[in-house]
């Protein structure tokens, strides 16, 4: 019998350190989208919906220094309607209690591929004979997160290509440990507050198919959209390439970064994985 090449399992039966559980919690109760919500006193009904899908990526494998993100970065945008059904003013948006978490899965079915079995822990096959000082491997094999980096986004007040303000969640730090197709699962919730302290997934939308590549048959990078570039004018630290043909640089201009938007040294600089975004302050009340 040939063993598929990876082997996914049900993330409950992930057992990683507490740092790296930075998910919603995985039983959450989920509000239909449009259903009116009540909170803080107003009913409010939350529409999430993708800004920028993702194309496509290089497999960063299972050691932890060569990462490299999703092309283009994801960006899911919120709008939030008031009781009268009317969209909201975005700036009257108190935006701090809000987040979106993201999690793998397959393309065309509703199977979890956020955690994966390392294939270097799994048991090799066995000798039909074996000497009588052989020792056999007992340990368990070691799973291990598929969606590395930062799953979850707060809120972000910022303006998109065409200079209108949105609330947008930006997953610029985003990388998949194996080969193959893909969706992405957003999922929006309200931090609880002491007055309120039940939380829900109100609102899902998904990503479009992706295709991550290996090394070997990785196409490069795509073209920066207009949409990353208007961040990266806003300070949000964004993998930014000015052509086809010409150099990479992170928002704010840090021009480092080679023809396929990889670091110059792999050996130093992809151990942390890009930078992350500034905390948000637009939009606070």
């Amino acid at each position: 019998m040939i063993r598929p090449k990876y082997e996914f399992c049900d993330p409950s039966e992930y057992q990683g350190s507490p740092d790296d559980m930075d998910g919603l919690p995985p039983n959450l109760p989920v509000i239909p989208t449009f259903v009116q919500h009540r909170r803080h006193g107003r009913l409010h009904k939350y529409e999430l919906e993708m800004a920028q899908h993702p194309v496509r990526a290089r497999m960063c494998g299972f050691g932890e220094k060569d990462r490299r993100p999703l092309d283009p970065p994801p960006v899911v945008r919120l709008r939030v309607r008031d009781s009268d059904g009317e969209f909201m003013h975005n700036e009257d948006v108190e935006i701090w209690k809000f987040v979106v978490s993201a999690t793998l899965w397959a393309p065309t079915s509703d199977h979890d591929r956020s955690i994966v079995i390392n294939p270097n822990t799994l048991p090799g096959p066995v000798p039909m004979y074996q000497s009588s000082s052989s020792v056999i491997s007992l340990s368990e094999p070691v799973k291990v997160r598929n969606l590395v980096g930062t799953t979850v986004s707060n809120a972000y007040l910022l303006k998109d290509e065409n200079d209108n303000l949105n609330i947008f969640f930006i997953f610029h730090d985003l990388s998949v440990r194996t080969e193959g197709q893909f969706r992405i699962k957003f999922q929006f919730a309200v931090i609880p507050s002491e007055d309120d302290p039940r939380a829900f997934v109100e609102s899902v939308t998904w990503s479009s198919i992706f295709e991550v590549y290996s090394a070997k048959t990785f196409p490069g990078m795509t073209d920066s959209t207009e949409l990353s570039k208007a961040f990266a004018t806003q300070g949000i630290k964004i993998t930014i390439r000015k052509s086809s043909r010409g150099r990479s640089y992170h928002g704010r201009f840090d021009d480092n970064q080679d023809d396929d938007g990889d670091n110059e040294d792999d050996d130093d600089d992809n151990d942390a994985g890009p930078a992350s975004p500034p905390t948000p302050s637009s939009g606070l009340r």
